[in-house]
């Protein structure tokens, strides 16, 4: 019996990922103006993600627009697409991204810069944004990554959207549909868009003298409350249902980057939570409450009891420290219940010099409280924090230690290297050497191996490395990412672009001037050194008392 042919067999695949999702919400098919939201991440992990369906639900469904998704093809499908000259293509009907009057990408990290350029040259676009100063479509970008800093896909972008999407992308579709009538050129509408708010646009804006500031756009209490729509057993549990009811945090974690870009902090309304919630299929049995401190929320009572009036279950979904989760993955188990503690480090005192104001104390009576009813615990930290010590490291393992004494569950560990982020009260710290993140990492992993159901996961020293070069990047950025996209090293590939690798190993003045200090994030640089010489206060008053 011969294979199908591979066209055949990955179109096939296509049809079969659409064909098993649960849409909510009526996508039109129709429409002159033709969208493609694209992902740099494959197809499950990016429909997990509850900003990717919103912003597919605000494109699909405004008026007189066509909307499809596209997602970075599957390892094997990516290298037959590659060696043969076929294009990546859309979910819906199987088109070409080059097809259409916008492409937005949605980047999540620092890692799917490459990625979106390999999809742009596997679909024949021309990568640089001023080599295809006439051609369509329009290339964009949005997230909170290029929010922070733009400035490494400035050169193939023809646009960035600042910021939230609900308040910013209205405008920006209507003078793209009404330009785009009139026959207009691509020059004079990226300079309409350039006016438009929380619009980065390169070509305009790099021009000496032509922009002062960029405010990031953020969405008011009426553009906020969404929820998943799409449901699949290829990217989440088709009974659950994910829902948003609080954006920014509440916390003031010096190194998180979404917790600052995300500010200010803010609830959605119970009445409209309410009536999102009334409105839920019957087939939904499990309510994910999506936010960064779900706990917060002032009503949070009545909306847990609003989901359990419709016999539907709740789980709170954070990256905080307290928060008992139901895993629903793919084809899992919608029973699977976690506990997740995110302590950072086993140390009271450098947590509070990292702004988490947690102790060592509350996070073991959370593993008291649920001892017994959950599967397993997971446990995140981060290594090499600025103002860490070895002590503050073996705390790590010590903190594991009390948890393993408190509970017969497993225990996952994740140990993952910190990386200084732009737009956040560490942005001027140094990161770890790689060489001495590897050795510690070694160290603790040994430690933590030899305990009972303990299993580990670490993060990659050196990857962190280019991470934290990339995110911290200018725009010499892009043609380190050009060199690597043709399969160079990335230490050669920094070093062509005139990069030296290890200027993020040192720290950094701050006095000194990136190349995004042009956007505005509603507070000031001002702020951010405040928090970070706080922090160094802390940090010296600890070792005083030590006697260091």
């Amino acid at each position: 019996m011969s294979r199908k042919p591979a066209a055949e067999h990955y179109d096939e695949r296509r049809r079969k990922l659409l064909e098993a999702e649960t849409c909510d919400v009526e996508i039109s098919r129709d429409g002159m103006f033709e969208i493609i939201i694209a992902s740099p991440m494959e197809y499950g992990p990016a429909m997990s993600s509850l900003r990717f369906q919103n912003i597919f639900r605000q494109m699909a469904t405004w008026p007189e627009t066509c909307c499809e998704r596209a997602f970075y093809p599957l390892r094997d499908e990516y290298h037959w697409r590659k060696r043969y000259g076929y294009p990546a293509v859309t979910l819906e009907t199987g088109k070409p991204i080059k097809h259409s009057d916008l492409l937005l990408f949605t980047p999540f990290s620092e890692d799917d810069y490459v990625r979106i350029l390999e999809m742009m040259k596997l679909s024949g676009i021309e990568l640089r944004a001023s080599r295809r100063a006439s051609k369509w479509p329009l290339v964009m970008a949005t997230g909170v990554t290029v929010t922070a800093n733009p400035m490494p896909l400035a050169a193939f972008m023809d646009a960035f959207v600042i910021g939230e999407t609900e308040s910013s992308m209205g405008p920006v579709l209507d003078t793209i549909k009404s330009l785009g009538a009139q026959g207009a050129s691509k020059k004079k509408l990226l300079h309409r868009l350039a006016a438009l708010p929380g619009m980065y646009v390169p070509s305009v804006h790099d021009i000496p003298g032509r922009v002062n500031s960029i405010m990031r756009q953020w969405a008011g209490l009426d553009g906020m409350g969404m929820s998943s729509y799409i449901r699949s057993s290829d990217c989440m549990n088709s009974e659950v249902v994910m829902l948003e009811i609080s954006r920014g945090c509440t916390y003031n974690c010096r190194f998180c980057q979404p917790g600052y870009v995300s500010l200010p902090y803010r609830e959605c309304k119970i009445e409209e939570l309410e009536s999102v919630i009334d409105d839920l299929d019957e087939g939904v049995k499990v309510v994910a409450l999506l936010g960064s401190s779900p706990r917060s929320h002032v009503d949070l009572r009545k909306i847990i009891e609003a989901v359990e009036r419709k016999g539907m279950k709740v789980v709170l979904y954070s990256n905080k420290y307290d928060e008992y989760i139901q895993v629903a993955g793919p084809g899992g188990d919608p029973g699977e219940k976690v506990l997740m503690l995110s302590p950072e480090t086993g140390n009271d005192f450098l947590r509070r010099i990292i702004g988490k104001k947690l102790t060592n104390e509350e996070l073991l009576n959370t593993v008291d409280k649920h001892r017994t009813d959950v599967k397993k615990v997971k446990i995140y930290f981060m290594i090499g924090l600025p103002f860490e010590t070895d002590e503050d490291r073996d705390s790590i393992v010590g903190f594991v230690k009390e948890v393993r004494a408190r509970t017969r569950r497993l225990l996952e560990v994740f140990v993952t290297p910190f990386i200084p982020k732009p737009w956040t009260a560490f942005q001027w710290s140094a990161m770890a050497n790689p060489t001495d993140l590897r050795m510690w990492m070694d160290h603790m992993k040994k430690r933590l191996d030899s305990m009972r159901k303990v299993t580990t996961w670490f993060g990659d020293a050196r990857e962190a490395h280019v991470r934290a070069l990339l995110a911290r990047g200018d725009h010499r950025v892009a043609a380190a990412l050009e060199e690597r996209l043709d399969g160079v090293g990335w230490n050669t590939a920094f070093k062509k672009a005139g990069i030296d690798v290890k200027w993020v190993l040192e720290e950094l003045d701050p006095e000194i001037q990136f190349e995004w200090n042009f956007l505005n994030m509603g507070f000031g640089y001002t702020r951010l050194a405040r928090e970070y010489h706080a922090s160094m206060a802390m940090n010296q008053s600890r070792l005083t008392e030590s006697g260091k």
